[in-house]
């Protein structure tokens, strides 16, 4: 067990995703933080005057102030009045050497490390730790029950002007605020505090990163750490950064069901929604990003609705819920229901409400299932497309079954998650050079074109490269590795990190032959041949769009792609006859 040294690999995530998002805030910033009255203020400065003077003026280990520390925390919060009937809303907890469960994705068995202390919270938003396979782990007190954590540091081993100090610390302290945000699904911030025995700095998370404060002296100014402790103590959930608007139930300490909130955008009236379970069925693991939580939810008639949660910045285009309403009656693409648009507020979140539909691809039953849900997808990417809506994310996340155990034709296969659509025009030259996507199925040319001057813009043929690398992911990842080369070519290069090698194992593939010897036996002799007339399709249109923008490095001729472009309807034509022929054999191939 690790109690007091951060994960490596989880450590270097947080650097991955925090680098070039760490910026300072302005000491004007922290003091517009958590206003209290000035009689609060008095008290409670009145009371920890006699305590600050016990903290030692030259320590050597964290450990000589540790406890004078921890009494004068719990006396800001116990003398403010935070600590509500009975002492237990709010309270100051010495974790130090405590074991704390992490939920971060890719975190080893027997880390748990913990904070030196936290302020544990009882309320809506918070409930008892989960019980853990590890006994040594806290039952009373975890990520899921408190409003922020705080480490304690020497003060020579902190710094205000050299970066790689500054930088290291607001990364070691991303390790908490990922574990809260997990762990607290209606966070929309959090904040947390380096104590010495001299100086406090407090640093807030969000989705777009971290801002810190500077250190200030709190012996000087000690009304400024009695404001970070009170406000961090708030009753007020709002304050501590948490959605007001999803309200759980609570039974034995624990959450249950409850209710999430929206406003109607026209009337301003509230409409209310009913949670089916307790936490998001998708919780995006990323400190930074969307941070997308999805939940299943009922409406007032007892409808089933999948709720989405994400944050935007705008970056990427328009908010997802434009590009639904355009996609409105297409066959195979979600459906709009409902929708908050909260950008405008500070950490605003979008909210968009669809029909409940099947469960993702990846869980197919049989061959004719896949094949019936890929071409209905496609086919709905088309009918978007002639809408001006070119999705620009096709991957297995991506492609849902249609609701019930026998789905129309049509609605065999449903696209979701527009979030990083964007509107064509065919008939003028395109403005949008946005290179999105998940890497394992991100098309070559948009992944060469990450280094190149010249890169065109993300089109239809780049989507049916990705739907064709779907195929292919699902057709071959249920062979056993070595088995075939493609699965292994997959497995070992199309996920690189770096988008060149990706670019170039792609390449290599598509120009390499397909035979229907390399697909795996269980699959049907129809299913093989269209994989491999698929393959010599695809790579066909790839070295045909390459032969236009070459290296892009150079200007290349617009109205070459624009003649490539007029074809489009007979590359979906194409492409959609291949799957319907292999389609019509039924195949009953079980692939389980």
């Amino acid at each position: 067990m690790h109690h007091s040294g951060p994960n490596p690999p989880e450590l270097r995530s947080i650097i991955e995703e925090l680098e070039y998002r760490i910026h300072p805030a302005p000491l004007a910033w922290a003091n517009s933080l958590h206003r209290i009255s000035f009689k609060v203020l008095s008290r409670v400065h009145s009371a920890i005057s006699p305590q600050l003077a016990t903290l030692p003026h030259f320590p050597t280990t964290t450990k000589e102030f540790h406890e004078p520390l921890i009494n004068i925390l719990k006396t800001i919060v116990k003398v403010s009045g935070r600590m509500g009937r009975g002492g237990r809303a709010r309270e100051v907890v010495d974790t130090n050497g405590m074991c704390f469960e992490h939920p971060s994705r890719g975190v080893p068995d027997g880390f748990y490390l913990a904070p030196d202390a936290v302020v544990k919270a009882r309320g809506n938003s918070f409930e008892l730790p989960s019980v853990s396979a590890c006994s040594a782990v806290d039952k009373t007190v975890g990520y899921t029950n408190v409003t922020t954590v705080m480490v304690f540091k020497l003060d020579s081993k902190t710094s205000d002007v050299e970066d790689d100090i500054i930088d290291d610390e607001v990364y070691r302290m991303g390790l908490f605020a990922k574990a809260i945000f997990l762990c607290q699904p209606n966070r929309l911030f959090v904040r947390v505090l380096v104590i010495t025995e001299k100086r406090v700095r407090l640093i807030q998370y969000d989705r777009a990163g971290a801002l810190y404060t500077p250190l200030i002296n709190y012996h000087d100014n000690p009304r400024m750490l009695i404001r970070f402790v009170v406000g961090l103590a708030s009753r007020y959930e709002d304050q501590l950064g948490l959605d007001t608007s999803v309200q759980w139930g609570t039974q034995g300490g624990r959450k249950t069901p409850g209710i999430i909130t929206i406003t109607d955008p026209f009337t301003g009236l509230p409409r209310v929604y009913t949670m089916l379970t307790v936490r998001p069925f998708i919780n995006r693991a990323d400190l930074c990003g969307r941070g997308t939580r999805m939940w299943d939810v009922t409406d007032k008639n007892g409808g089933d609705l999948v709720l989405k949660d994400a944050w935007s910045t705008g970056a990427h285009g328009k908010p997802e819920y434009v590009y639904l309403a355009k996609a409105e009656g297409i066959e195979g693409v979600q459906q709009l229901v409902d929708y908050e648009d909260r950008t405008g507020r500070p950490n605003g979140e979008i909210r968009s409400f669809r029909p409940a539909s099947g469960s993702p691809i990846e869980r197919f039953n049989d061959e004719a299932e896949l094949l019936e849900a890929v071409h209905d997808a496609i086919a709905a990417h088309w009918k978007l497309l002639e809408r001006g809506v070119l999705h620009c994310d096709i991957s297995t996340g991506n492609i849902l079954f249609g609701e019930g155990k026998n789905p129309l034709p049509g609605v065999r296969g449903i696209l979701i998650d527009l979030d990083y659509a964007t509107e064509v025009d065919y008939t003028r030259p395109s403005i949008n050079l946005r290179s999105v996507g998940t890497r394992f199925y991100q098309s070559i040319i948009l992944l060469k074109g990450l280094a190149g001057q010249y890169k065109p813009a993300h089109d239809h043929l780049d989507d049916l490269e990705s739907f064709y690398y779907v195929l292919l992911d699902l057709t071959f990842g249920r062979s056993d590795p070595g088995k075939s080369w493609v699965i292994d070519w997959m497995e070992n290069e199309w996920d690189n990190d770096d988008e060149q090698l990706s670019a170039s194992a792609k390449d290599y593939f598509l120009r390499r032959p397909l035979k229907v010897g390399d697909v795996p036996s269980f699959w049907s002799e129809e299913c093989k041949e269209m994989l491999v007339c698929m393959h010599n399709f695809i790579g066909d249109l790839v070295r045909e769009k390459i032969a236009i923008v070459g290296d892009m490095t150079q200007p290349w001729c617009p109205e070459n792609m624009a003649q490539l472009y007029a074809e489009k309807d007979g590359h979906y034509r194409g492409i959609l006859a291949m799957i319907e022929k292999a389609i019509s054999f039924k195949s009953p191939v079980d692939i389980w």
